[in-house]
């Protein structure tokens, strides 16, 4: 009778482990995300952006004046890259980031993966950074400044220096604007700007989903 040698063994559930590992489906075309509205001026990695181009690992999204692009992952998640904004997003892990250089961004997250970090999906700017579990929220930032709106849900902000953290969370819209001067980064109360409910609600709408105002979105079990 023929036996597998423990070596053999040893090897086969090495290899099992690593196909089903959370990284390996972290790092599927369909967790990365494809692009699946653009409109004016959009570059993806240097290149003019294509409808169901698929994104890599890392990927720069670079956008002109009058120009957005829209990018789905996971099926029920869905950001949006405003006017004039260059965006670095690193989807090769489980948890999400995009570095935004400049510009805005706006999300609808209701499908992200599970972590053990604090944060599964973030947003990192020179001067804050934004994370969230999933909801609905929107970040703009220039060299010197970063507004971050909890849209309907939560957000956990804190400076580039790791200071000042809020944790944001409303129905319909709670914002801060972090400001750095003089080498000091300062933060205030915001109010509506660089989006509205409409913008949001479009944006939901491209993953068959509906905002709802008056409750806040993924509050039941989001600790922090």
């Amino acid at each position: 009778m023929n036996r597998i040698q423990p070596l053999s063994l040893a090897v086969f559930a090495l290899a099992f482990l690593v196909a089903v590992s959370p990284q390996a489906f972290a790092e599927t075309p369909a967790a990365r995300g494809a692009i699946e509205f653009f409109e004016g001026e959009v570059k993806v990695d240097g290149v003019a952006a294509e409808i169901g181009a698929k994104l890599g690992a890392v990927t720069r999204i670079e956008t002109g004046s009058a120009s957005s692009c829209e990018i789905v992952f996971d099926k029920k998640n869905v950001i949006r890259v405003g006017q004039n904004s260059v965006a670095v997003l690193d989807f090769s892990g489980i948890r999400k980031e995009v570095t935004l250089k400049k510009g805005g961004l706006t999300s609808v997250l209701r499908n992200l993966g599970k972590s053990s970090a604090k944060d599964t999906f973030r947003v990192v700017t020179d001067t804050a950074v934004a994370g969230v579990r999933g909801t609905s929220f929107c970040v703009w930032a220039d060299a010197d400044s970063s507004y971050i709106c909890a849209c309907n849900g939560t957000v956990r902000t804190i400076d580039a220096k790791g200071g000042h953290e809020q944790i944001l969370s409303a129905a319909h819209h709670s914002a801060r604007q972090y400001t750095r001067k003089g080498g000091v980064i300062s933060f205030s109360q915001a109010g509506l700007e660089h989006h509205s409910d409409a913008s949001v609600e479009s944006l939901a709408a491209r993953i068959g989903e509906k905002v709802d105002w008056n409750a806040i979105e993924g509050q039941a079990g989001l600790q922090y």
